[in-house]
């Protein structure tokens, strides 16, 4: 009798389980999955991409500060021109102060 017990309770578990996998397998893959799955595949091709445009990126900034060195050296050979240079070239403005406001006037 005890076993017929354990078998009465198993057997509709077991019946219930197979049923609930059965409709999951509608919405669900319930196989195993692959060690390789499309999105490691993808994460692997971002990786290298990344790689290679941070690359790529570092290239074109030694390029620039070379070519900012080679720069600096041609903007040092220039004259410098100072504004006292400046000043004496042009027709002198007077400065005057602004005018004073109006007087408020009282409303009576």
């Amino acid at each position: 009798m005890g076993s017929f017990a354990i078998f009465k309770r198993i057997l509709p578990f077991l019946a219930t389980f197979a049923v609930g996998i059965f409709i999951a397998s509608f919405f669900v893959s319930v196989s195993v999955p692959s060690l390789r799955s499309d999105k490691c595949k993808k994460r692997g091709f971002y990786a290298k991409q990344l790689r290679s445009e941070n690359e790529r990126l570092r290239n074109e900034n030694l390029r620039l500060k070379n070519e900012l060195e080679n720069n600096a050296v041609v903007i040092e050979e220039m004259p410098r021109i100072s504004h006292r240079d400046i000043k004496g070239r042009g027709p002198e403005f007077p400065v005057e102060a602004p005018a004073p406001p109006p007087v408020p006037s009282r409303g009576r």
